[in-house]
């Protein structure tokens, strides 16, 4: 009895403070204070994510340290791009599956906490937007390669640069999931924190890509010259236009 008073009391005190000037802005702040949790679909999803990479885990090994050590080892990956396994088939679609769910939910969560809404979606329509965004760049950008590698005869070396580049995207959907869980379920400094540290790690994935890049242009002999063109044809230009694009759509 004794706690329904003390909870009693306390609701009427907030809502007397509503009424008044005086206090009202205690009110609110007592509210906030209150207001904490995230969404309950958010700790669902992020469960599902750790459960599906704690499946892939014991059935595939330590894909965390075979992603990263593909990512560092030109060899290794090579390797695993020329194996016939069903197993390694399955487990390269299977990562990159993990990937658009995982970094879907981080760009969402990232909109969220710079308020910025592309076409004013919101909820489960911005997630739903993320992750078709993700997969047309995906499949675009392996559409646009092959074309390529048809018109100058090298579509095994192009197939061979893409599998090179998708490490990183792999790497990328294993990575994502606790930065997302604590970047959630943290506030004030310590989340900024996360939310940097987060940027710093994907902008290191991203600056492995393109010394992968770039070591596999050497290791096939590509020129310098061609090697260029490539880079602004199919590299730069699409995401400068992203880039713009993004921009009027935000």
């Amino acid at each position: 009895m004794q706690d329904l008073n003390t909870i009693s009391f306390f609701i009427s005190s907030v809502s007397s403070a509503e009424g008044e000037p005086g206090l009202s802005g205690t009110g609110l702040q007592i509210a906030d204070k209150i207001q904490i949790h995230e969404p309950v679909w958010y700790f669902i999803y992020l469960f599902i994510l750790l459960a599906i990479y704690a499946w892939i885990n014991v059935y595939y090994g330590n894909v965390l340290v075979q992603t990263f050590r593909a990512s560092i080892n030109f060899k290794l990956a090579n390797k695993m791009f020329n194996s016939s396994s069903q197993v390694q088939s399955q487990l390269d679609t299977t990562l990159y599956l993990f990937y658009f769910l995982s970094l879907a939910f981080m760009l969402y969560y990232v909109e969220i906490r710079i308020n910025r809404f592309p076409y004013d979606f919101r909820g489960g329509l911005l997630f739903l937007f993320n992750l078709g965004f993700l997969a047309l760049l995906f499949f675009g950008r392996i559409v646009i390669h092959n074309i390529a590698g048809f018109l100058f005869n090298r579509v095994k070396i192009i197939r061979e640069y893409l599998y090179n580049m998708f490490i990183f995207n792999k790497l990328t959907g294993l990575v994502a999931p606790p930065l997302i869980f604590l970047m959630v379920y943290t506030r004030g400094a310590l989340q900024d924190i996360v939310f940097w540290t987060s940027i710093i790690v994907l902008s290191g994935i991203f600056l492995l890509r393109v010394i992968r890049g770039i070591i596999y242009s050497y290791q096939k002999d590509v020129l310098n010259f061609y090697m260029f063109l490539y880079l602004c044809a199919l590299e730069i230009v699409p995401v400068v236009l992203l880039y713009r694009w993004l921009e009027g759509i935000l």
